[in-house]
């Protein structure tokens, strides 16, 4: 009696072509990218027209270029996640250098710049990090970045329940936070009652059949958590409540990695019960590592992660089952709440009066079961019973059999993602993770008869997405 059920498939196909000026490109099917804008004037406040911008990804090594327009502005569209340097430089100008931009999911960072009249060869360097100040939306957004999620001491080891750094976030799943578990992340109040009414996203693909989240990256392999409270863009207009999206780390051009053990052994513990000494059920094994490198520098990067955990957490069975009398019919010693003897009826004394359409019954003699009227059926049921551990909690005898024992999970998750900047204006993602979680109770009674917990869940996920600026006007974006 072992019930297995299987996670189910969600495929989800995202095309966009988006038409208009760079300047106010509308944001549909962007979720994962954010922009990098400004106006170049000199200290006099004129425009300068022409001046030539370069946007440097801090890890990968990438570059964008762009020239500033007749208006004296600029802008960077579809910028990934990340840290960048930006540089401005004009023909008889010094040149500019503003580090430390954090550029997070769906961001709107303003970096303008007052180039100097240069008399001699000089570069001006701004180390400070530039705020960032959205004006094109009214969402009440929050976003966790790469050191917030990756040190932030969580034992549940899930990151859409970092969600809950939002105060306006409420969990309502008490129980299944791991991510072996498949409600934690869709029953989120996010600014209101929005419990199994949300958007779950990783890397812009959505993670919910039904109610039931699919994917769960390790914590160590993210790199931002964004919560969006209503109202929510446009673009997230299929959603009736709040938007989670977490956004997966991507390769650099350098090799990096980390490797790391969680464990809990109640042998190492104080003693959590000091009246029985019972022994701690808990058992807690967590261990994974992550690797970044790139293929190609500047071009191709892969990033790989592996998590593992082994954990037995306790469950309690309690039932009430026969008593050795009342195995062999003897039902002398039974009792109601009332402390009074529970009768036994004989069913072949049946008798029915026509009159009152009533039957009547008469008690077996001292309240006990012949035993040639005991059926063998039910004599052979009763050897897979097994017998109450316990008096009961009351005079019924009710509850006379208690026991805890271990559930137990095993659970591996293993994700690769690789991105690949074919060009300044085409950038491919490609993502394949899969996790693997068997639930299984034990047979500690040793009996057939036991009913038992249990649950296969497997999740195999592919998810890509590509981005082609065909030209200042149109891009085109597929996400599949």
């Amino acid at each position: 009696m072992n019930p297995k059920t299987n996670s189910g498939a969600l495929v989800h196909f995202l095309t966009f072509v988006t038409l208009g000026t760079l300047l106010a490109a509308p944001s549909g099917g962007q979720e994962l990218r954010a922009k990098v804008q400004g106006i170049i004037t000199d200290t006099s406040g004129g425009v300068l027209v022409g001046a030539s911008i370069t946007l440097r990804n801090v890890n990968t090594g990438v570059e964008a270029h762009r020239l500033a327009n007749e208006a004296g502005q600029y802008i960077f569209d579809f910028v990934s996640p990340g840290t960048y340097t930006l540089t401005i430089e004009m023909p008889g100008f010094s040149t500019f250098v503003q580090e430390k931009v954090l550029v997070q999911t769906r961001g709107d960072i303003t970096v303008n710049a007052a180039l100097q009249v240069r008399t001699v060869s000089e570069t001006v360097v701004v180390h400070e990090s530039p705020v960032a100040v959205k004006f094109n939306t009214s969402t009440m957004e929050l976003t966790l970045d790469t050191k917030m999620a990756n040190e932030l001491p969580i034992v549940h080891r899930n990151p859409f329940l970092l969600a809950t750094l939002n105060p306006a976030v409420i969990v309502r799943s008490s129980t299944e936070q791991s991510p072996y578990h498949h409600w934690a992340a869709s029953q989120l109040d996010v600014g209101g009652n929005t419990s199994t009414k949300n958007d779950i996203l990783v890397d812009g693909v959505p993670q919910l059949v039904g109610g039931k989240g699919t994917y769960v990256p390790p914590m160590d392999a993210v790199s931002e958590v964004s919560i969006q409270q209503n109202s929510v863009d446009a673009e997230f207009g299929h959603s009736a409540g709040g938007i989670v999206a977490v956004q997966m780390k991507s390769g650099t051009n350098e090799y990096h990695g980390t490797a790391y053990y969680f464990g809990r052994n109640p042998a190492l513990n104080a003693v959590a019960d000091h009246t029985r000494r019972t022994p701690n059920q808990i058992r807690n094994h967590v261990w994974g590592f992550t690797s970044g490198n790139p293929i190609v520098r500047k071009k191709v990067f892969n990033f790989v992660s592996y998590e593992a955990q082994n954990v037995r957490e306790p469950r309690t069975m309690t039932a009430t089952l026969p008593t050795d009398r009342e195995r062999e019919g003897d039902f002398s010693q039974t009792f109601n709440s009332r402390g009074e003897l529970r009768r036994i009826y004989d069913p072949w004394t049946t008798k029915l009066d026509p009159q009152t359409n009533t039957a009547s019954r008469e008690p077996f003699p001292n309240n006990i079961i012949p035993a040639a009227r005991i059926d063998p059926t039910a004599r052979l049921f009763l050897k897979d019973i097994w017998k109450p551990n316990g008096l009961g909690d009351n005079i019924t005898g009710a509850n006379n059999f208690r026991f805890t024992y271990p559930q137990k999970f095993e659970y591996w998750n293993l994700s690769d993602r690789v991105d690949w900047v074919v060009s300044n204006k085409w950038t491919v993602f490609g993502r394949i993770s899969r996790f693997h979680t068997v639930q299984s109770d034990p047979n500690f009674t040793g009996s057939p008869a036991q009913q038992l917990a249990g649950s296969n869940r497997h999740t195999i996920q592919l998810s890509g997405d590509t981005v082609w600026t065909i030209n200042p006007t149109t891009v085109f974006n597929i996400r599949g």
